[in-house]
């Protein structure tokens, strides 16, 4: 299994591992997904029907809703939120988000997270150090988002 070390930023500060998924449309958790079953219900979403708990979110960015903290946070408290975030570019809205919610987040990455990791690899999170580990699922570059 290949591994690839990819340098970032901390926004929000901890450490998770999990699953990888990937979204290539930007993601408000305020209307996303829906709060007590963490799927994605968003018409048109990249994600529609997929399920964002208990997994590592990648997306480019956030929509931007002041209503996003609190909504990340009644998905965590219904067991419903991403272990972790990385953004190519953080929103602070996103960024309240993860820090009242407890979740590691992560953005500014030194390669583009959305070509690298791909839906289904392994990721480690570690935001306090700015490094994420990526073992990939695939030694090819067939990446299924």
């Amino acid at each position: 299994m290949r591994e690839i070390v990819i340098n970032c930023r901390c926004a929000s500060g901890g450490r998770a591992e999990g699953e990888a998924i990937i979204s290539t449309d930007m993601i408000a958790f305020g209307g996303t997904p829906v709060l007590k079953t963490g799927v994605v219900e968003e018409p048109n979403h990249c994600l529609k029907g997929k399920s964002i708990a208990d997994k590592i979110l990648i997306y480019p960015t956030g929509k931007g809703s002041t209503n996003d903290p609190y909504s990340c946070y009644f998905l965590k408290r219904y067991g419903n939120a991403p272990r972790a975030i990385i953004n190519q570019v953080a929103n602070p809205t996103t960024v309240v988000a993860a820090i009242l919610s407890e979740i590691p987040m992560v953005y500014g990455c030194d390669c583009d997270p959305l070509v690298e990791i791909t839906t289904g690899d392994w990721v480690e999170v570690n935001a306090d150090e700015g490094v994420i580990k990526v073992h990939k699922k695939h030694s090819t570059n067939n990446n299924e988002r």
